[in-house]
């Protein structure tokens, strides 16, 4: 089982708390080993979370990315939030930082923006309480389901996982991105969060929506490839799924992309249960159609339905 791809926010946000920040993305969700699951209790959220949208700033700083720099790091070194770093850099790929990657820090050089943030946009996102399944060896898994019902596609998106103990005090958190950069207009993408330490005995989980931006220039950035199903097998008494098809690249699509296709499962209540990526290796050229095969698994209910989902963009050029 890989790692997720978690960040925080910034240091003030998660102050007393624990967080895990495995390396890597998430290519799959597999079931536990062990015979019985117990479930966490989901704290209950509101439906539609409101979160920011931020716009430039009027004196932008650049900061050249070297090695071994993440997006949190920088943030901290000039003193701003994440998501404002992520606000002034639209075009940015949390999942692709570059050494020389040259990114604007909102500010005059970097210094806190404050009053200087545009007037912020709200942009509603239906956000699903959280379910939670613990490993045989204390650990959990947390699952939710972000829907996106504008009219705009969004991407930039953080979701902060957490889970509290009997007395409802924070015990543990986590900062994840979607396997999937963009979220488009009426779909849904899953986000999970692994703790290693989940509490033992009562403890409930909640989660919410940290930041996310309406997606710009998505028609040049993000070059749709063209998925045709042809398998579709329900298997294991619906506790795991076999998807299969084609994919094909677009004619536009860069030499130097990376091509995602994402599963998603659902229960009979829409509420996310697993997911599954498969990622084109080597790089899919411009126009090539190849088949592909995914098995998802639901960490718990049975496996109601499956979506599909397809992501293809551009990489950063490799270092010299």
């Amino acid at each position: 089982m890989a790692c997720l791809l978690p960040l925080s926010v910034s240091a003030a946000s998660c102050a007393g708390l624990t967080s895990y920040l495995p390396a890597g993305p998430t290519p799959s969700l597999a079931p536990w080993p062990s015979p019985t699951v117990t479930q966490l209790r989901p704290t209950p959220v509101p439906s539609v979370a409101a979160t920011i949208e931020i716009g430039a700033t009027p004196t932008p700083f650049k900061h050249v990315v070297v090695q071994n720099e993440t997006l949190l790091g920088i943030a901290a070194l000039y003193g701003v939030s994440l998501e404002s770093l992520m606000g002034v850099n639209p075009d940015l790929n949390p999942f692709a930082l570059s050494i020389g990657t040259e990114l604007l820090i909102p500010g005059p050089e970097g210094t806190p923006i404050g009053s200087l943030i545009p007037t912020a946009t709200p942009i509603p996102l239906a956000l699903q309480p959280p379910t939670c399944y613990r490993q045989a060896s204390g650990g959990a898994w947390c699952l939710a389901g972000v829907h996106n019902p504008t009219s705009q596609d969004l991407e930039n998106l953080v979701v902060e996982f957490r889970l509290l103990n009997a007395a409802g005090a924070i015990v543990h958190s986590a900062q994840v991105f979607p396997p999937l950069n963009r979220l488009p207009s009426g779909e849904t993408l899953p986000v999970a969060a692994v703790f290693p330490d989940a509490p033992p005995g009562g403890g409930s989980a909640a989660a919410l929506v940290l930041s996310v931006i309406a997606a710009r220039q998505v028609e040049d950035r993000y070059h749709l490839p063209e998925v045709v199903q042809t398998a579709d097998d329900r298997q294991e008494g619906g506790l795991s799924w076999l998807i299969g098809g084609t994919i094909e690249a677009a004619l536009e699509t860069p030499e130097s992309n990376r091509t995602l296709v994402l599963v998603t499962a659902f229960d009979d209540a829409d509420r996310v249960v697993g997911y599954a990526v498969w990622e084109a290796e080597p790089i899919l050229e411009p126009g090539e159609v190849r088949e592909f095969a995914v098995r998802v698994f639901s960490l718990g209910p049975e496996i109601a339905r499956i979506e599909l989902m397809a992501e293809s963009y551009g990489l950063a050029p490799p270092e010299e």
